[in-house]
């Protein structure tokens, strides 16, 4: 996929922006790896919930972070310390939630510079489970 802009445009992005492209990133590719399952939709649907959640988000990316090179750990900080302005959901804690952000801007900062190799293999990495 071709980069709809460049490395140094992207990282200039508010984080926030990041996490927003992101964060459907995220959702299709759990969809496009729960399409080829012989699970029923509706479970299919409730799979994807299961995943695509500020719990299972600050997981997945406990499970990558000594994996990203300097520039990525930096998108996910200024992520994690950036100011959301409305509230966290009741189903996770703020540290949860910040987490997840920062796995949603790296997720959206790697597929608006086309890198989405990359972004596949770490998503598919941070799904692991030790």
């Amino acid at each position: 996929m071709p980069a709809l802009m460049s490395k140094q445009r992207a990282y200039r992005l508010p984080a926030l922006q990041l996490a927003f492209i992101g964060d459907t990133i995220c959702d299709l590719m759990t969809r496009t790896d729960l399409m080829f399952s012989d699970a029923p939709v509706r479970e299919m649907h409730a799979r994807a919930s299961a995943r695509v959640n500020a719990q299972a988000q600050a997981a997945q990316l406990q499970r990558i972070m000594h994996l990203l090179d300097p520039e990525e750990s930096d998108i996910v900080a200024r992520a994690r310390n950036a100011h959301p302005g409305h509230g966290i959901p009741h189903a996770a804690s703020r540290e949860e939630y910040m987490k997840a952000t920062g796995f949603e801007a790296l997720m959206g900062y790697l597929y608006l510079t086309g890198q989405m190799r990359r972004a596949q293999s770490l998503y598919h990495l941070s799904n692991i489970k030790e």
